[in-house]
């Protein structure tokens, strides 16, 4: 048999096994282009998506109430002196403009906790902040 018979036979079966599945093809189709306009649109920052120093940090580079309202779930009973409207209130007239988090490293304590340190990059600047995280990963202190 000749390369080009073999060849052209692969593609006639190709061809009829696609058209075969072409509604179960064409609806894999649709759910995943449907879930990746859902990830790149609707879905928002919450603590499943990282821990709490991640989230503390989306709400420091962020005006987004969404953001501020997981962050304060985030926080520690010693870092709670607000109520939680006070909180993303007071987020909100910070005013800040939008920034960029990097998680340059962390560190687990003796106690169980985290040591997180970012850089964050607002208007040209880089600024270091350090995110402290309890045993329960809730953070109690920032730097």
């Amino acid at each position: 048999m000749r390369m080009s018979f073999i060849l052209a036979r692969i593609a006639a079966r190709t061809g009829v096994a696609v058209w075969r599945h072409r509604f179960g093809i064409l609806g894999a189709f649709v759910v995943v282009g449907a879930l990746g306009l859902y990830q790149l649109t609707y879905a928002i920052p919450s603590v499943a998506n990282g821990d709490c120093a991640d989230m503390t940090m989306a709400a420091v580079t962020s005006a987004d109430d969404q953001a501020a309202h997981a962050a304060y779930a985030c926080l520690g009973p010693g870092m709670r002196n607000a109520t939680e409207e006070q909180f993303v209130a007071g987020m909100q007239r910070r005013d800040i403009k939008r920034g960029h988090a990097n998680r340059v490293g962390d560190q687990r304590t003796p106690d169980g906790g985290h040591i997180v340190f970012y850089t964050v990059e607002q208007q040209g600047q880089a600024v270091g902040y350090i995110v402290y995280l309890n045993q329960q990963g809730k953070v109690v202190k920032v730097e």
